[in-house]
């Protein structure tokens, strides 16, 4: 019996428990599958790396011959050690390419090329084609480029390094670990795997007019624990090791983990809101629920059930639907959102099998809900059940103190309507409902607030990179052994802006710091903000560095700083002159000028240029030739995932404000039905007992968009300023339209579904409702 009429009370209620149900599973959703996708990248990394032995000590030298490399393997903990050769090259005739983004023909085409002898540390994972062998010909390259640029096992390139030309057959399209994420130069952020690729090669192939050397070398090490002990004792052992840096070091490793990461932040605030505010509604709307039940409560109670019976049946009522609600919304979080974002990450990403997966705390979270509804559900049925029968069979009437709310008969309200009078009384008198639906709306217009702020704040960071800070049309990566000749013909033909951007030391506190120093001769092509993104003129009297190193190595201006540039051993005391501001670039900078006087050598790496060179494909001494255009096509590119991610938060988010607006609305009605009963006897007419219900309503929702507005601005900048960690440096910069459709969406959507609610009024059965304690 009690089970018929738990099916009848849930047909009768459906919409409060089809909100109920919503409410709960848009939680678990959005939380399982946002994790679904991040937790993915996490572990299928992690089996990645160790199932083709990521190396663990990255080694650079001026040239690792064999007796080195013998020695290096020695040295305890080291299990195994390979040399390499890496260079660019540019891919002759690249417009038989096609762009697949532009539908354009490439301009310029270059890959990485990785010359090597064995392939025990960091092996490539062939996906179609031959395996690897040193005395095998040809090339294998990267599965992503060939995929993008529709090349195929068996076509030939033609390779151009430093002048010297050769042909090299593809034998495998292959993924490396240590290519998991690579990119250009520094000017870039994401791969576009269009215009810039890797193979690996045997050294054999090698161009023979050319003598190599082996200015690279990996490390496998036994324990990784020891890796940092292992890593001194290699820069001790061996003299003339320019950089010795560990996995964690990595620009690809770093990189692909630092994602992950920044997902972990901004999926935390976001999903945690959505379960935070979901909560929240459903533990409210199953009170009201119970409360609602209050008479048929006593009714079953005078008709002698026992009370665990009674019980057992209203906590069902939230218990099999917030069970039902989570193993939903685990189940298709993980296939809708889980599975559509990682295959968008994984089109940046380089790791040939990848799933996603759900970890304990996802389950717990479910299981959270569950309890918490149950929870709810359980102490209201309780609280009632502890009364007399003959009081819980009488409708339980709102508690009224005179005094609170007498203050609507005080002079300064004598000309205010009655409608408004009503909505000031009652708003003081259920203070806990008006609080509930002011967090919601406001939680929800906060969510659509920092959906939209983000894309606003990404574009911002595009403007400020590519219109302000890089100003030149091209630049031209130099080769590191090119002639002074070559050097004065560029200058000669394209300017002399130039700069070179050098590894260097520092000591902070007891540690020592490895980061990048840029020497500025570029004639304000490649430019340097402050704080407020304005451009600025270095002096030519120390050192500056960037707002966001600065605060992290806790150095401010005046501050002298201990350096040396990688390679050298002579270290400089220099003061800190200033700071400068970079959305990527966490470094040191300074003048041509300044670094003049120290005992080093200038040696340019790049020439910025405004020159026209669309028509020219190679020059001499050049390594790659890069328009300012493509550099901001792939930062574009990145954005695309970021428009689909915050479609789905807006989505999300409205069908969220939605349901929580409606689920508000049918508390607030149900609650006012005795008095609009009573109104509707005294003889007001619909219009203006809908009015008075209108009213309130919309006075909660402005106030609580109101709120949102600056908290969504907060959390905005909560997000870039924690989830991007110490590389990047930019916060939120929200438009003013942004906020302006923000606030009018939601108010719209709080409108039009009280002006939905109010037809209600009509259906009002008085004599039930005025009659219902007799």
């Amino acid at each position: 019996m009690l089970n018929k009429k738990i099916l009848r009370d849930i047909w009768k209620n459906k919409s409060q428990f089809i909100t109920i149900f919503l409410m709960a599973f848009l939680a678990v959703f959005a939380f399982a599958g946002v994790h679904a996708y991040m937790d993915g990248m996490k572990e299928s990394s992690e089996i990645y790396y160790n199932n083709q032995n990521l190396q663990d000590i990255w080694l650079t030298s001026k040239n690792f011959k064999t007796d080195k490399l013998d020695e290096i393997k020695k040295i305890d903990n080291v299990k195994n050690a390979e040399r390499l050769l890496t260079i660019n090259a540019n891919v002759s005739e690249p417009e038989r390419f096609v762009n697949p983004d532009t539908n354009k023909k490439l301009s310029d085409l270059v890959i990485e090329c990785n010359f090597i002898e064995t392939n025990e540390i960091n092996k490539m994972y062939l996906i179609e084609g031959e395996e690897y062998s040193k005395e095998k010909s040809g090339l294998w390259l990267d599965f992503y480029l060939a995929k993008k640029l529709k090349i195929k096992v068996g076509d030939e390139l033609e390779l151009s390094i430093e002048g010297n030309s050769f042909k090299e057959k593809v034998k495998g399209l292959v993924e490396v670990p240590d290519h998991v994420y690579f990119i250009k130069d520094d000017t870039a952020i994401f791969p576009t795997h269009t215009d810039y690729g890797f193979c690996y090669l045997s050294i054999n192939e090698f161009p023979n007019n050319v003598q190599p050397t082996f200015p690279y070398a990996i490390v496998d090490v036994n324990d990784t624990s020891k890796a940092l002990e292992t890593k001194n004792k290699i820069k001790e052992t061996t003299n003339d090791i320019i950089t010795a840096t560990l996995r964690e070091d990595n620009l690809s490793y770093d990189g692909y983990k630092r994602e992950a990461e920044e997902g972990e932040t901004y999926s935390g605030v976001f999903s945690g809101l959505f379960v935070f505010i979901a909560i929240l509604s459903v533990v409210t709307t199953m009170n009201r629920f119970v409360k609602k039940e209050r008479t048929q409560i006593g009714t079953l109670k005078a008709l002698g059930i026992k009370r665990s019976k009674i019980t057992k049946m209203y906590v069902n009522y939230g218990f099999f639907i917030s069970v039902i609600a989570s193993i939903l919304g685990i189940i298709l979080g993980n296939l809708l959102i889980g599975k559509f974002f990682l295959e968008m990450e994984m089109e940046y990403y380089e790791i040939p099998y990848y799933n996603i997966t759900t970890i304990p705390l996802v389950y717990g979270v479910a299981i959270g809900i569950i309890i918490v509804i149950t929870l709810v559900t359980y102490l209201s049925c309780r609280k009632i059940l502890k009364e007399p029968a003959a009081t819980a069979l009488r409708i339980e009437r709102p508690k009224v103190k005179v005094k609170e709310n007498s203050f609507t008969t005080k002079k300064a309200f004598n000309k205010l309507s009655l409608s408004t009078k009503w909505s000031l009384r009652d708003i003081v008198r259920s203070k806990g409902r008006t609080l509930m639906a002011i967090v919601g709306i406001a939680g929800c217009t906060m969510l659509v607030v920092t959906a939209f702020g983000m894309l606003d704040s990404m574009k911002s960071y595009v403007s400020w990179e590519f219109e302000t800070i890089n100003n030149f049309e091209y630049k031209l990566s130099l080769s590191t052994d090119y002639t002074e000749k070559q050097y004065d013909d560029i200058i000669s033909k394209y300017g002399n802006a130039t700069s070179q951007t050098t590894g260097v030391e520092f000591k902070s506190n007891s540690e020592i710091i490895v980061k990048p120093l840029t020497i500025n001769d570029t004639n304000r092509l490649l430019q340097v903000t402050d704080h407020n993104r304005n451009p600025f003129t270095m002096k030519d009297d120390g050192l500056y560095i960037t707002e966001k190193m600065s605060k992290v190595n806790n150095l401010k201006i005046g501050d002298i700083v201990e350096w040396h540039i990688i390679g050298s051993d002579k270290w400089y005391k220099t003061k800190i002159v200033g700071l400068n501001r970079d959305p990527q670039a966490q470094q040191f900078n300074c003048t041509k000028n300044f670094f003049d006087t120290l005992e080093e050598e200038y040696k340019a790496d790049s020439v910025y240029t405004n020159e026209n060179l669309s028509g020219i494909k190679e020059i001499a001494g050049v390594n790659t030739i890069q328009t300012i255009k493509n550099l901001e096509d792939g930062m574009n590119s990145m954005l695309n995932m970021m428009y689909s991610l915050i479609a789905l938060l807006i989505v999300v988010s409205v069908i969220l404000a939605i349901v929580i607006i409606y689920n508000l609305g049918i508390l607030s009605f149900s609650e006012k039905e005795y008095q609009f009963a009573t109104l509707k006897v005294l003889g007001y007419k619909y219009k203006q007992i809908k009015k008075i219900f209108i009213k309130q309503n919309i006075w909660i929702g402005i106030f609580a968009i109101a709120i949102a507005l600056p908290l969504g601005n907060c959390m905005t900048d909560y997000i870039f300023k924690n989830a991007i960690g110490d590389t990047y440096d930019f916060e939120a910069m929200i438009k003013p339209i942004t906020f302006i459709i923000s606030s009018i969406g939601t108010f719209v959507v709080v409108y039009i579904v009280n002006q939905f609610l109010a037809r209600k009024i009509k259906k009002i059965d008085l004599v039930s409702s005025l009659k219902g304690n007799e």
